[in-house]
């Protein structure tokens, strides 16, 4: 049995030759047989469809769904989902309306629209073009990017500069991105999804999900860290990065762990002189430093130095020039040491030697690392996952950590998303104890690790536009913690 939208997707293949082209009534009454197949119709009342669909290109031809609170006809508000058709198929658009944001300016301002849309152009591979600020209304659709387009040169005019999202539409290929651009669009105005559709929505929104915050494995980062040799593991707090650190250190079997902070020197890391009491007085020998050291033990095999918070040390005096051995590649590079050690003043890295940082992504109070040593290291983003966390089987852990990770993901600005608290906080930190106390003990870590750093957020306005919203995640999960507790 064909569906409704196997009948709206077959006219956007079509293009202008869609048979329809002229029949704006039937094209009109398609879009709410589509809505009402897919959503609950009682939420209709909340939108209307417009078509002015015209086999010409002499206007801008469309056909859509905008909201209910504007005219019939004219100029509207809002955002909407519309399809252009045009020459050998449709682009399929999110854009605002010419009238301007109207109430839907707060889909538009909310993080988490833009981190859905640019997740679904992850996945979709370059079929889906984002405009990289959605409230934008001076910048046009790049010419670049509609060449590649069906030919819709009068909607391009008209609507050039409110379209925010679009994907062209072709051959069956574009089925699933079409889909997605309609789901999203009604999963922003709280519509309510049913049978069939709701169940493939939230597959995707496990997917969305998976694209905003791709899981790491430690496979991957034993990968990286041969190919690469000085690598970094980043992320906000508790999301593990000491730890998969330590079991990659682990897995190769000979590493040297050590933790950077603001007294360590250059003397400390590289090489310096190091005073020795004698019978006379004092006396000074050069001592190495965990660099040199671990350089030593990489010459007899493969030796991870482990530095936990590399970021919290002044990297530019710690390095000093050593810097310079930082590089992948075949060229050999070494420099002179200020002081010779057994009588050899050269250094060069050995080829075995691996260098493995950990960096704490939400802590403001040290200076990022600079581009001179960042180009030098690889990176991989350690995020919140919540595989974890739904395996203990707990329900108060997992809907706090839904719901942390909804409002962060939803409200947080780029600056303030790598705050979000990590999968840690949510897990038991005796999974061997009693089960019986569990609840207790997890209970226990919200309260005592989760609430103070979100409330150190809070005081501080760390998370910015977001604090409000944290601010009510946090009286949220004092609440479901105080129901669950005894």
């Amino acid at each position: 049995m064909v569906s409704k939208m196997d009948e709206l997707f077959e006219a956007m293949v079509a293009g202008r030759d869609w048979p329809g082209m002229d029949r704006n009534p039937e094209a009109r009454e398609l879009l709410e047989a589509v809505f009402k197949e897919r959503f609950h119709a009682q939420d209709w009342t909340m939108f209307q469809a417009r078509a002015n669909l015209q086999k010409k290109d002499r206007a801008a031809s469309y056909a859509g769904w905008i909201t209910a609170d504007n005219d019939a006809s004219g100029g509207y508000q809002g955002t909407s989902f519309v399809w252009m058709p045009g020459e050998g198929g449709s682009v399929a658009v999110l854009v605002i309306g010419t009238q301007g944001f109207g109430a839907d300016a707060a889909i538009l301002a909310r993080p988490g629209h833009k981190r859905r849309l640019e997740a679904l152009a992850r996945l979709h591979r370059g079929r889906l073009w984002v405009k990289p600020d959605l409230l934008d209304r001076t910048a046009r659709v790049p010419e670049g990017v509609s060449a590649d387009w069906p030919r819709i040169d009068a909607a391009l005019r008209t609507y050039g500069d409110v379209i925010y999202a679009a994907a062209a539409v072709r051959d069956d290929d574009s089925r699933e991105v079409v889909e997605d651009l309609v789901d999203l669009f009604f999963h922003e105005h709280r519509v309510r999804f049913k049978g069939a559709a709701r169940a493939r929505w939230q597959r995707r929104l496990a997917r969305l999900h998976g694209a905003l915050f791709p899981p790491v494995d430690e496979d991957r980062v034993l990968r990286t860290l041969r190919r690469r040799r000085f690598l970094i593991l980043e992320g906000p707090p508790g999301t593990g990065k000491t730890r998969m650190a330590r079991r990659i250190c682990e897995r190769i079997g000979s590493f040297t762990p050590i933790q950077f902070h603001p007294a360590r020197t250059y003397e400390d890391f590289v090489v310096g002189l190091a005073p020795e009491p004698t019978a006379t007085g004092l006396r000074f020998h050069v001592r190495e430093g965990d660099l040199l050291r671990a350089n030593r033990a990489a010459r007899e095999r493969e030796h991870v130095l482990m530095i936990d918070e590399v970021n919290r040390a002044d990297l530019g005096k710690v390095l000093g020039e050593a810097i310079q051995l930082f590089e992948v590649g075949a060229e050999r590079r070494w420099v002179d040491l200020p002081h010779p050690v057994d009588g050899e003043r050269r250094l060069e890295l050995a080829p075995t030697l691996r260098v493995l940082g950990t960096r704490n992504t939400a802590d403001r109070s040290i200076a990022p690392i600079d581009l001179a040593i960042r180009r030098r290291f690889a990176f991989l983003t350690l995020w919140p996952d919540r595989r974890p966390v739904e395996a203990q089987g707990d329900e108060l852990a997992l809907a706090s950590f839904d719901d942390t990770l909804r409002t962060f993901t939803e409200f947080a600005d780029d600056d303030a998303l790598p705050l979000v608290p990590g999968h840690a906080y949510f897990l038991d930190p005796d999974p061997d104890g009693p089960e019986s106390e569990r609840r207790d003990r997890i209970a226990e870590r919200l309260r005592f690790e989760l609430f103070p750093l979100l409330r150190e957020y809070v005081s501080a306005r760390l998370v910015g536009t977001a604090t409000t919203e944290v601010q009510g995640l946090l009286d949220r999960l004092a609440s479901r913690v105080e129901a669950a507790e005894p």
